[in-house]
């Protein structure tokens, strides 16, 4: 995903067909980097997923934070 977030352009959509299992795995991973998941569809083992890459992009802050973890306090 990662390799995919670098190659598609802001408001690109990706369409994903796999397994139900893969396509929740994947749904996770978008939600978690700010995608737009537009639309899934499952029927018994296939599932389909449309998302959409969106324009956000962390802080600073986050990525500081990100990258070395919380500091002690």
């Amino acid at each position: 995903m990662a390799e995919v977030d670098r190659i598609l352009r802001p408001e690109g959509k990706l369409i994903v067909r796999d397994t139900t299992e893969i396509i929740n795995e994947v749904a996770a991973m978008v939600k978690s980097m700010q995608w737009e998941v537009r639309m899934t569809y499952s029927k018994e083992k296939v599932g389909f997923l449309c998302v959409q890459k969106s324009m956000w992009r962390p802080t600073e802050f986050e990525t500081l934070e990100y990258a070395i973890g919380k500091l002690p306090t």
